[in-house]
């Protein structure tokens, strides 16, 4: 597996269940992706900002980092997983 950097912002919607966040589908490059599966999930901190990783897997496309920064309420995809 191969990883490349994208941070590039993208649109996402997403829900909430128990006080956690969970993305449902983003759109990149004109095109929409539906979330199948939330491999991990992490934090960090950037600053005065938090930043959440998501580690998601999708139906047809392979798998994604999306990024959540709190302090500016903006999503990035942060990288993107390429099978060799």
């Amino acid at each position: 597996m191969t990883f490349e950097e994208i941070n590039e912002y993208i649109e996402v919607i997403s829900h909430f269940t128990n006080q956690r966040m969970h993305p449902l589908r983003f759109k990149w490059r004109d095109r929409t992706y539906s979330v199948s599966h939330v491999n991990g999930v992490w934090s960090d901190v950037k600053g005065q900002s938090r930043e959440y990783h998501y580690h998601v897997s999708t139906r047809n496309s392979g798998s994604f980092e999306l990024i959540y920064k709190n302090n500016t309420f903006t999503w990035t995809l942060g990288r993107v997983c390429l099978d060799d």
